[in-house]
């Protein structure tokens, strides 16, 4: 019996993603943010049946999106995204006209691997003004030192 169940069992769909490196899904995506699901609820918009996720951005790589966002992803197909809760997940999300942002299960990718491809340096401008601070102070030492003319009396060197 079980044979024959399986035997007349049409293929099994899945769903299909591109296979594509992630820079250039990164590239594509209208936002990219690393995070974590913490609540999710069933929705109907225009009589389909969606999935809103609430998602937490621990960091923006991609838009501007930050704080907590909706998602909304479809329901009830082989492209339902299924995340557990307080996981860190990367979403590369689609904003629709709408202004909803959207992920299906493609959309799903590493937290870590998403902040490294995409991630931006942090603290530029304060390494730059702390440079210039060190940059100054150095210069001021310098000229002030050869205003006053004055040089260490050491032994064996020549008088000025």
């Amino acid at each position: 019996m079980l044979g024959l169940a399986l035997a007349s069992a049409g293929e099994a769909v899945a769903c299909a993603c591109v296979a594509t490196p992630l820079r250039e899904r990164l590239d594509a995506s209208d936002a990219a943010v690393a995070g974590r699901v913490v609540a999710e609820r069933d929705a109907e918009v225009r009589g389909d049946p969606v999935k809103l996720l609430t998602f937490e951005v621990d960091q923006r790589v991609k838009g501007g999106v930050g704080g907590t966002i909706e998602v909304r992803t479809p329901s009830g197909t082989d492209c339902d995204v299924s995340i557990p809760r307080d996981e860190p997940i990367g979403l590369l999300l689609t904003q629709a006209p709408d202004g909803t942002w959207l992920a299906t299960q493609c959309s799903v990718v590493s937290a870590a691997a998403l902040v490294v491809e995409g991630g931006e340096p942090r603290g530029t401008f304060i390494k730059v003004g702390v440079g210039l601070v060190i940059l100054g102070l150095v210069l001021l030492w310098a000229f002030r030192r050869r205003r006053k003319g004055v040089r260490p009396d050491l032994p064996g060197a020549p008088s000025p």
